[in-house]
């Protein structure tokens, strides 16, 4: 993050518009004092689309046994030690 004072953002407010667009975040005071914050949007960051190369399984098909039955079996095989 980079510190500027209000006089150095009214001075290039240009460049430092695209500082903030090449990802850099600004911390604007006045009289020492912390008084806005500008950053990057999701979007300029390069997350506009977090999950676009997602790539996910196709869809189960429906089984015709219960599931919830297969896992309670299994957990109690387990817990009893047997294999």
């Amino acid at each position: 993050m980079k510190t500027i004072t209000v006089e150095e953002l009214a001075a290039n407010v240009t460049g430092h518009i695209a500082s903030v667009k090449e990802g850099e975040t600004l911390s604007i005071t006045s009289e020492g004092k912390e008084i806005a914050t500008i950053a990057p949007t999701r979007i300029q960051r390069g997350v506009r689309y977090p999950f676009r190369n997602l790539n996910l399984s196709p869809p189960i098909k429906n089984l015709d046994v219960d599931v919830v039955a297969l896992i309670r079996e299994d957990r109690d095989r387990d817990r009893s030690g047997l294999k």
